[in-house]
């Protein structure tokens, strides 16, 4: 992906307007190249960082990366117009495949209103992240082993039905995300591009299906209690905010989030819970099938999704604590 984006940049877009680019390979991993940039006579050498499209979540990253590597500029196949202005404010560059380019510099200034229906994205039309894909994906990427079980393993520890799993499979090697090591074994690759795409796909295509209702407690300083709450730990699972706090200790909810598949009146009668549409508690269905070692809380990687998905600063730097504390070694 990054090959061709820069290759997209450098080669059609930029030259379309008689500019000069060349880039360079990085020498620290915090960043992804170099990006020299020569207009109207003036040469300036620009810190790049490349994302495939760039959420919202993605911004804190960002920001952080800016303040060391200055002058700092995004390239992504997508850009949306809200996140463009937002990088405007913060003095950040970018540049997308829809021909969309602002960068600032020391007496250095380029800005191109692009054609936002210049870049279509490519359609997939593999199942690797439907929603049993998701479901798959995050089996694999919790347990890596896992992707060389057998088909009807793997569709019991996700819930999927059995003719779906070579599908996904055959899904995620198209895309790049598993390779084959020999007839009989697979390996994940890409496993940090592969994790931000289960972000997003289930964030917008699995979570809101899981979603069971808002509630309150029956008391409302009971709220400040809820660590005290004994919960089923094979059936129930905090997630969100109160995991980020369960993982780090950083965080103090705001808002509750319950993972179930306790039926909604024992969940009611067991946590003396009541429905609320603006209620500050929200539950989801579980939705994975295989054993988690921890009895009180999801996986990690929901933890960092639902944290993520929020957009509030607090939770996003609690979202980065679980990454680096628990998801950084087996990911990259």
């Amino acid at each position: 992906m990054e090959e061709r984006l820069i290759y997209t940049v450098t080669e059609e877009i930029l030259k379309e307007h008689n500019i000069n680019a060349l880039w360079t390979e990085p020498v620290t991993k915090d960043i992804d190249g170099i990006l020299t940039i020569t207009y109207k006579g003036i040469k300036q050498k620009f810190y790049v960082e490349i994302k495939k499209e760039l959420r919202n979540y993605q911004l804190d990253q960002i920001f952080h990366q800016a303040k060391t590597y200055d002058p700092l500029v995004v390239i992504a196949e997508t850009i949306f117009p809200n996140i463009r202005n937002t990088l405007k404010e913060h003095k950040i560059g970018y540049i997308d495949l829809n021909g969309n380019i602002n960068i600032e510099a020391d007496n250095f200034l380029l800005k191109i209103e692009g054609d936002n229906k210049r870049y279509h994205h490519p359609e997939k039309h593999g199942r690797a992240f439907t929603k049993a894909g998701l479901k798959t994906i995050l089996l694999f990427l919790v347990n890596e082993e896992k992707i060389n079980d057998t088909y009807r393993e793997i569709a019991k520890n996700t819930g999927i039905a059995l003719g779906n799993v070579k599908l996904i499979l055959d899904g995620l090697i198209d895309e790049g995300f598993v390779l084959r090591k020999n007839d009989r074994e697979l390996k994940l690759t890409n496993k940090k591009d592969l994790l931000q795409k289960w972000i997003t796909g289930y964030n917008e295509k699995l979570k809101p299906t899981l979603l069971l209702g808002n509630f309150k407690f029956m008391k409302a300083g009971d709220f400040n209690k809820w660590k005290e709450l004994k919960i089923d730990g094979e059936n129930t699972f905090w997630g969100g905010e109160a995991a980020g706090n369960i993982y780090t200790g950083y965080l103090l909810p705001q808002t509750l989030t319950l993972y179930t598949n306790e039926k909604k009146l024992d969940l009611m009668k067991k946590y003396r819970l009541i429905p609320d549409n603006k209620g500050n508690i929200t539950v989801f269905e579980r939705f994975w099938r295989f054993g988690w070692e921890n009895d009180n809380v999801v996986p990690p990687i929901i933890a960092y999704a639902d944290l993520l998905e929020t957009n509030d600063r607090r939770c996003i730097e609690t979202a980065q604590k679980i990454y680096e504390q628990h998801l950084k070694n087996t990911i990259e």
